[in-house]
């Protein structure tokens, strides 16, 4: 990791860093534009940057495979909706801490209150405002849901909803992951390829904990124990408040979309 990890002081400041590089790379009409040698430097300094932050960003328990009960660790900024972490549309890859080998994809929602996102500029997708499960995932072999709660220090509350099975399932076959507009995968002949999931949403959770394809943790967990309808402990994700739509956050404000209805858009043949 390059550096200590990011406080929210830090954090705020190698954003701006970041923000006043990109204004200086993507300079608007009437500003000066800078010599290709300055810029050149400018981009260099730019990713180094990015990455930098990507780097500091905390490596966070979200989840723990409801299989073995190892956790499930990933890069997160729990600081502010503006940050890059965020976008729908990511500008760099960076590495995520080693998955149990069950992990198959981290899907979420996100909960404002009643706060607008003031600090929003960039597109933000972040799901629905209460946990949901996707069926059709839940349809693939012995594939499970884990919820779980998060604070951020916005005063937003995540939830994550992390997918496992110990079969093997072709990443063609899963979906986007959370925050994200597309899923990048490998195709049978190792090429990358992309694909959008338009798989429907199902918020009424209650039959699926009953089956056991839906398994939680406690709010609050330090543990972060996986409990299921075997542990004598209601379920603490049922009927939350909140709309059931998914967002998007762009320029301070909050709109609302359509549910997804089914299906996969994808320009390539599948395999």
């Amino acid at each position: 990791m390059n550096g200590e990890a990011l406080t929210k002081g830090s954090r705020d400041s190698l954003l701006g860093r970041i923000l006043e590089l990109d204004r200086r790379l993507n300079a608007g009409p009437g500003e000066p534009r800078p010599e290709k040698a300055e810029r050149d430097r400018l981009k260099e300094t730019f990713y180094q940057t990015v990455g930098e932050y990507f780097d500091r960003l905390p490596r966070q328990i979200v989840s723990a495979c409801p299989f073995t009960g190892e956790p499930l660790k990933r890069v997160i900024d729990p600081f502010g909706l503006d940050g890059l972490w965020w976008w729908k549309d990511l500008i760099t890859k960076f590495d995520e801490p080693r998955p149990p080998d069950s992990f198959k994809v981290l899907l979420g929602a996100l909960s404002l209150g009643k706060r607008e996102p003031e600090e929003v500029e960039d597109e933000v997708i972040p799901g629905p405002e209460v946990p949901f499960v996707v069926p059709r995932l839940l349809e693939l072999p012995g594939m499970v849901a884990v919820v779980s709660r998060l604070e951020l220090v916005t005063g937003d509350v995540a939830y994550p909803i992390a997918y496992f099975s110990q079969q093997d399932i072709a990443a063609g076959d899963l979906h986007q992951p959370w925050l994200r507009q597309e899923m990048w995968y490998e195709n049978k002949d190792g090429a990358e390829v992309w694909a959008i999931r338009d798989d429907e949403w199902d918020f009424e959770l209650g039959p699926f904990v009953a089956s056991g394809q839906m398994k939680w943790i406690e709010p609050g967990s330090e543990d972060f124990v996986v409990l299921g309808n075997d542990s004598g402990v209601e379920c603490p994700y049922l009927n939350l408040p909140g709309e059931r739509l998914p967002q998007s956050l762009e320029d301070g404000e909050r709109v609302f979309l359509e549910l997804p209805e089914g299906g996969v858009i994808n320009p390539f043949d599948e395999g």
